[in-house]
């Protein structure tokens, strides 16, 4: 059950991933068409010392409650929890980010990265290691593996997921950070082949992407180049020769009869400019 509360005694905090402003103001527009928030955001009610009412720190829904601000609004509706832990507040504030925002592959990663740490916190006896001593003992069946548990409670393919920690756990925070908001981030497969080269090439490889007229657009062409097996760039011009004379080649008369036919003016006139060009002086050769 969900109750009003007075945004002004909302404590925000650090979040794990930052307000998109353009989201807001799409949300801010909602609210202000239909006259209220159709989801409430979930909080953590705290009592402060001497504090004659309760405050709440924001656990879900940071942009419905920005949002809320910008409409102008005093109060919004909250499910309230009481004595959430930190590692608790942060799984629910994890799997509604999951479930709710549109997540581009390194942004899912990174949410579930952290989420298998909350996990692995608030279980113990789920870290790698552990649960297979258990399983000794007959006894690891009784409780549910992060993947299985995440994949439950966000609707992922459990190998989505893995694949996700891959990512996050082969590719160094600092490289992480330097693809944000690229196009990079946006593709899985290219994530993935990233995570499998040296933490020493990555960087490497990433600079050859990203950096000031990039010379490759892919991780493949920047390992190639990386590893000194740099393709050789074809000529166009070469390329549309050769396609030139290959159609010409395999055409029959009537069809190139039709093509000269189809030839503008202008275009006739070139050509005769370059037969008379490329054809030897008959005179001076004798």
């Amino acid at each position: 059950m969900s109750k009003m509360i007075e945004i002004s005694a909302i404590e925000v905090g650090e979040r794990l991933r930052a307000v998109d402003p353009d989201h807001v103001a799409v949300i801010a527009g909602s609210i202000r068409e239909c006259g209220r928030i159709l989801q409430p955001i979930a909080v953590s009610m705290v009592y402060r010392e001497k504090a004659l009412r309760p405050n709440y720190v924001l656990v879900a829904g940071a942009h419905r409650l920005a949002a809320a601000q910008l409409a102008g609004l005093s109060e919004i509706p909250a499910e309230v929890y009481e004595g959430l832990s930190p590692l608790a507040a942060r799984l629910i504030e994890i799997d509604e980010n999951l479930l709710r925002h549109e997540l581009n592959p390194l942004d899912r990663a990174v949410f579930l990265a952290e989420r298998k740490a909350v996990y692995e916190g608030l279980h113990p006896e789920t870290k790698a290691g552990v649960a297979g001593a258990k399983a000794r003992h007959d006894s690891a069946n009784d409780t549910m593996s992060f993947a299985k548990d995440a994949a439950e409670k966000t609707g992922l393919n459990p190998r989505t997921i893995q694949r996700a920690v891959t990512i996050v756990s082969k590719i160094s925070p600092e490289i992480r950070r330097s693809l944000t908001g690229t196009i990079l981030s946006k593709n899985q497969k290219e994530l993935l082949l990233l995570a499998k080269q040296p933490p020493e090439q990555q960087a490497e490889i990433v600079g050859l992407m990203l950096g000031e007229n990039a010379p490759v657009k892919s991780v493949k062409a920047a390992i190639e180049r990386v590893s000194g097996k740099v393709a050789a760039v074809p000529d166009r011009n070469e390329a549309q020769t050769r396609h030139l004379v290959n159609a010409w080649m395999h055409a029959g008369i009537l069809a190139r009869r039709a093509f000269v036919h189809e030839l503008s003016e202008a275009d006739r006139r070139l050509l005769r400019e370059l037969l008379s060009v490329t054809e030897p002086n008959i005179e001076e050769a004798a």
